[in-house]
């Protein structure tokens, strides 16, 4: 089991990680660590309850952040999981500025600074995203998928995907996919593809992404609702949030008002469109 990423030094990554202190616990569920947040479980026996998967991104399930999301998204009165994909290899968060600098930082970085931490991230995510192909992640997520849909409990499955996670949330909704979801949200996808939707056609999908974010331009974004929306109609929701950055979802800067009113925001969008779906 990965350790908790709770404390971090505070000259790394000032904003990034977000105080609390996560309310669920962790389990072992279909072969993979995974923290459970459920705050309003079912009172009658045989009860259904509808499900929400967050697929992390590249600093795993143990960051802080991504637990406290599971939290709110909990308040909703959905189980909440957050498998760790990445089996305790989650990339270490002291590359977190190098490889995904919130606003604050990007400002204050010079020439010399971006070029060291240029080196400093394709030496940490080199080898890892190696590791970590499509082959060796996606048969555990869609595996965990199968198994949370095979519990006689479970109602409707939603997957929110983060940047890493935020592909696999479209390959989950394939319309052949052996453990097809039944909404998504990818937030602020990284290494996402026109191919990856085209074979989407039944299963209503959300994709936001901040408007400092180059994983994916606002021209692709224009790109990938088009094909959607020839495919779903109005089973779709784009949104561009100005000033976010990659990963503004999970690891915007709360000691920014800016940032932190983005967060909330795509949280609340993202928490709506599955209702939405969950209540069809």
């Amino acid at each position: 089991m990965a350790s908790e990423q709770t404390e971090v030094s505070p000259c790394c990554v000032t904003g990034h990680i977000h105080s609390g202190t996560p309310l669920g616990s962790n389990q072992i569920l279909h072969g993979l660590n995974t923290y459970v947040s459920n705050s309003k479980p079912p009172t009658e026996a045989g009860a259904k309850q509808n499900v929400v998967i967050l697929l992390h991104d590249i600093f795993g399930a143990d960051l802080v952040n991504t637990k406290l999301v599971a939290d709110e998204y909990a308040g909703r009165g959905w189980k909440v999981l957050l498998p760790d994909v990445f089996e305790g290899d989650a990339v270490d968060i002291a590359n977190l500025n190098a490889i995904v600098p919130n606003n604050k930082y990007a400002d204050e970085s010079t020439v010399a600074t971006k070029a060291a931490d240029g080196v400093k991230a394709a030496a940490a995510l080199g080898p890892w995203l190696i590791k970590h192909r499509e082959a060796v992640s996606r048969p555990l997520i869609e595996n965990f998928v199968a198994g949370v849909r095979a519990d006689p409990s479970t109602g409707k499955i939603a997957a929110v995907g983060y940047c890493w996670g935020g592909r696999y949330v479209a390959l989950l909704a394939h319309d052949d996919s052996p453990a097809r979801i039944d909404v998504g949200v990818s937030t602020h996808p990284s290494f996402m593809v026109a191919d990856d939707l085209k074979p989407i056609t039944k299963v209503p999908i959300a994709i936001y992404k901040g408007g400092k974010d180059a994983m994916v331009t606002d021209d692709g974004l224009k790109e990938f609702e088009g094909i959607l929306r020839e495919q779903l109609g109005d089973k779709v929701e784009t949104k561009i949030y100005p000033k976010g950055v990659h990963g503004f979802a999970v690891r915007g800067d709360m000691e920014d008002p800016t940032e932190k009113a983005e967060k909330e925001e795509v949280t609340k969008d993202s928490l709506d469109f599955i209702a939405k779906y969950f209540n069809q």
